[in-house]
This record gives structure tokens, C-alpha cells and sequence, in this order.
């Protein structure tokens, strides 16, 4: 298959060589007018918005489809908020929580997201911090476990609501508030409250009954899935509940004041959790609710995170002239999953340093809901039949033990 694809590019590269050679001008403006045709088919058709619908009734196709909530949900620049579902086969459900950044200062708040900063590559020190509008990525970009096209994927039947973040406050924000940086206004409307609330009183009118709800999430999702994992559990009594977070855990003795303060979240009422150093920890171990829930919490993590190492260098003014900030976060990682690994609940994990980068001292950052979904082993088990054996086949299974020592 590579030597026939190899050909092809072969024959196409002798093609235009021969069309630049024999007539250059013509050449050059098929060549143009390909470009541009290509890059509009691929930014308002691939990264179109899917077609609207009202409910899961409207729908008998296997595509995705945008649910306007109303004007009371909206992204960081007041500009519109949607959610995006597709219609299942099975009788089980994923809800998915998008990741994409955060901001809590002036600074961060002056540095949003945009596309052409994606292709700058890293450095050390952030450039961009959140989305501040909802991105053409979602939801044509989402591939490994929100992928229909492999067959081997153990999740595709399943019903799938995706939940996107365009807020900068690990969708659990409450409050407008200005920055100010560089002498600049800049309004933030932190309403990841609102709109979380607004797509799950869709979700349960649409999805009154479930065998199985896998409450997911990535990055910023990740913490959120931890954070509403327990309000979903208790109105999927019946369910089997599991709650997956991939790519999460930072360290700071800031997090109170920017979740409860600069967010307005009021964490304690509303996700019945008490704040401490380390977010993921606390939404997990530190209840203040007293309810029981059966929840099966897996964790997923990469060992030197290229994302998670320089937020949290951001977060809590670190140098990065060395590397010593992201061996610091590694092992804050290990400490925390050992923790949890040791409390009690019913939790299993995923930690792997695979594709380690030794130049830049990182690894990817996560994996659901991307192409490592299905290269990106621990202990030579691939991640997505990781989370097969824990999610399908009902296994304890965490991966990565010899990691923690």
C-alpha cells in the first residue's frame, strides 16, 4: 500500500514538472486554483457545521448534528454556543467534554487560541491559552474513540454527545469578568456552568435511559469529567456510570481562588468537592456531598506532557530555562495517581512515556479522541484496548505501575 501510494506521488511530482517545463503559466494556475479549491472544500464543507437538529427523535442517520441551546449559553467572546451529537445503534452513551485551555489573568486572557498560532510549533513558554469561540476542529476533527470508520473501534455504536469548550474555565465558570493587560480591556464570559447545564438537560431529556454512560473528557474536559461525573451518575441510577479523564492533573496552591474567585464556580454547592492543591485529586477524594455514587474512575496520563508541563509552569510562575519543570510535574503525576491508586475507590489507569521526545523532554498530550488512540501503548497494551477491557469488557486494569517507583 506504501509502495503504491509512494508511486502515485511519483507520477503526479513528474506531472507538474513536465507542465511547468512545457507551459508554465497554465501550470501554475491549474496549481493555484487546486490549492484554493482544496482549502475552501476543507474549511467550509470537512470543518462545516454538521446539519441542525432539535432532538434525537429527528435523527435516523449514524451523522453528526448541532443542537442550539439558547441565548443564555455563549463562548468567552459572546459569541455562539451549540453542542453536537450522533445517534448510536446501541443502547449506551459517551458524553464527552472538549478540552481547550484556560484563563485566569490579564495575560492569559490576552492570548486566545487561533488557528495560524497551531502551526507554530512548541516552545517552552505558552503562546496561546483557550479557545475563546467555538472552533471549525469540532467536531469533524475527532478521530480514535468518537471515530465511526474503524471497525475495531469498541465505542462506535455507542450514542455520542460531544461538549464544547470555548470558556477558559474548565467548563465550570459563572461570571463575566475584564482582564485588564497591557493598558487593554479584554471580557471573558466564563459560562461553562451554564452551558454544561443547558447540554445535559438535553442529554437526559434525549437519553432518559442508558445500560451504559462513559462521562468523558480531555485536557480542560478531563477535569471536567471528574467535576460532573457524580451529577450524571445520580440521574443514571440504572446505568453502569464510568468516568474517563485523559490528560489532566496540575499542581497549584491557586487553584481555590482562580475556580471560586476569579470564575465564581462556587465549587463546594455546586460540584460538591472541597478545593485543595490538585483539582483532579480533590474532585475525586475530597467530597463534601456525602453521597455514595458507583462510579469507575479511570486516568489516563502521558508522563511529560508537552501541554499540562507548561501550563502548569504558567499557572505557578515557573521557570522553563530548564527541563526541571516538567520532571517536577512528572512526578507531582506519579505521586497523585499513586494516591488514588491507593484510596480506595474504584479507579484504574493508563500512565506511559511512549513517543518520548528526548530533544524537548515531552510526550503527547492526550489520546481519546486523536490518531494515538490506537498507536499509544503502556506496557505494551494499546490505549484504546485499554479502555475496551475497563469500559466493554468490565476489567480492572491499569497499565503503567512500573512507571510510579
Amino acid at each position: 500500500m506504501k509502495a503504491a501510494k509512494w508511486a502515485v506521488a511519483a507520477v503526479i511530482c513528474a506531472a507538474v514538472a513536465l507542465g511547468l517545463w512545457t507551459n508554465a503559466a497554465a501550470t501554475a494556475a491549474v496549481i493555484g486554483a487546486v490549492l484554493v479549491l482544496g482549502f475552501l472544500y476543507v474549511y467550509f464543507i470537512f470543518f462545516g457545521r454538521p446539519s441542525h437538529a432539535a432532538g434525537i427523535d429527528e435523527v435516523a442517520d449514524a451523522k453528526w448534528h448541532t443542537v442550539d441551546l439558547g441565548k443564555a449559553t455563549v463562548s468567552a467572546d459572546g459569541s455562539a454556543y451549540a453542542m453536537f451529537f450522533r445517534r448510536g445503534t446501541s443502547s449506551n452513551l459517551v458524553i464527552h467534554f472538549s478540552g481547550g485551555g484556560a484563563c485566569w489573568d490579564g495575560r492569559t486572557a490576552a492570548l486566545p487560541i487561533r488557528p495560524l498560532g497551531l502551526v507554530r510549533g512548541y516552545t517552552r513558554d505558552l503562546r496561546m491559552f483557550y479557545f475563546n469561540s467555538l472552533t471549525r476542529l469540532f467536531p469533524a476533527g475527532l478521530v480514535g474513540m468518537a471515530g465511526r470508520r474503524n471497525t475495531a473501534n469498541a465505542f462506535r455504536d455507542w450514542n455520542f454527545v460531544f461538549v464544547p469548550y470555548s470558556t477558559g474555565d474548565l467548563h465550570v465558570g459563572d461570571t463575566v469578568t475584564t482582564y485588564r493587560h497591557n493598558g487593554t480591556a479584554i471580557e471573558v464570559r466564563h459560562n461553562g456552568r451554564t452551558n454544561v447545564t443547558a447540554v445535559l438537560e438535553w442529554v437526559y431529556a434525549n437519553f432518559p435511559e442508558a445500560d451504559k454512560v462513559l462521562v468523558s473528557g480531555e485536557s480542560a474536559g478531563a477535569w471536567a469529567s471528574a467535576f460532573y461525573a457524580p451529577q450524571i451518575a445520580d440521574r443514571y441510577t440504572d446505568s453502569k456510570v464510568y468516568c474517563l479523564s485523559d490528560g489532566v492533573g496540575l499542581v497549584s496552591e491557586r487553584w481555590r481562588d482562580i475556580v471560586d474567585t476569579t470564575w465564581q464556580a462556587d465549587s463546594a454547592k455546586t460540584l460538591g468537592f472541597d478545593i485543595g492543591t490538585d483539582l483532579y485529586e480533590d474532585a475525586l477524594l475530597h467530597r463534601c456531598d456525602a453521597v455514595t455514587r458507583t462510579i469507575k474512575y479511570l486516568h489516563a496520563n502521558t508522563l511529560y506532557d508537552d501541554t499540562l508541563t507548561r501550563f502548569g509552569a504558567a499557572l505557578n510562575h515557573t521557570s522553563t530555562e530548564t527541563a526541571a519543570f516538567i520532571d517536577d510535574w512528572a512526578a507531582q503525576t506519579k505521586a497523585s495517581i499513586a494516591r488514588l491508586d491507593r484510596s480506595g475507590l474504584h479507579y484504574n489507569f493508563f500512565l506511559t512515556d511512549w513517543g518520548h521526545n528526548p530533544r524537548k523532554h515531552t510526550t503527547e498530550h492526550t489520546l481519546t479522541t486523536n490518531k494515538l488512540y490506537n498507536t499509544c501503548t503502556a506496557d505494551d497494551v494499546l490505549y484504546s484496548t485499554w479502555l475496551k477491557r475497563n469500559v466493554v469488557d468490565d476489567e480492572d486494569l491499569s497499565l503503567g505501575q512500573g512507571l510510579l517507583s
